[in-house]
């Protein structure tokens, strides 16, 4: 199975409604897809990086969730309960900035055309986002220069699986 990423901008109203018509497509084109809030994404190689450890999990029969993009959800989060995943990670009412992610054949213009959404990938990007984001204290976020948050929630990502 393979994976593209992209970011979007959107206008997410009603989440659950986005999430389940993402899933009807997804079922419809043998493909599963992830959709975050952006704003906890800190470079499209922190969502290919994600992706990636989800991928490996499902390999290694050492997923946690049933999803490779739920899985994917864990490590972009750093969570390792998906119920706090979704909270930090999951798109939400108002959410602007999407994240997406598309495993399977058919690529990630085809989700985001169905869906009526814009490629923006510049969303994906770490330049002023707070790594408060991903549930790191103020005081912690002050020792790291901008140039390193990105590192940062790399790191985040890749502990996840020290923790299983």
């Amino acid at each position: 199975m393979t994976h593209s990423v992209a970011g979007v901008r959107a206008q997410v109203s009603d989440p659950e409604a986005v999430i389940r018509e993402t899933h009807r497509w997804g079922k419809a084109h043998a493909a599963e897809a992830l959709l975050a809030d952006a704003r906890v994404v800190f470079g499209a190689d922190h969502l290919e990086t994600a992706a990636r450890h989800a991928e490996r999990a499902r390999d290694s029969s050492s997923m946690i969730t049933r999803s490779v993009a739920m899985e994917s959800l864990l490590y972009l989060s750093g969570q390792s309960q998906v119920s706090e995943a979704i909270g930090m990670a999951g798109i939400r009412v108002g959410s602007t900035s999407v994240a997406i992610c598309v495993f399977g054949s058919i690529g990630v213009d085809d989700l985001i055309e169905a869906l009526g959404w814009t490629r923006d990938d510049s969303v994906l990007d770490a330049q002023g986002k707070s790594l408060r984001a991903l549930g790191i204290s103020s005081a912690e976020e002050a020792t790291v220069s901008e140039d390193a948050r990105r590192d940062l929630a790399l790191e985040r990502t890749a502990l996840l699986d020290a923790f299983r």
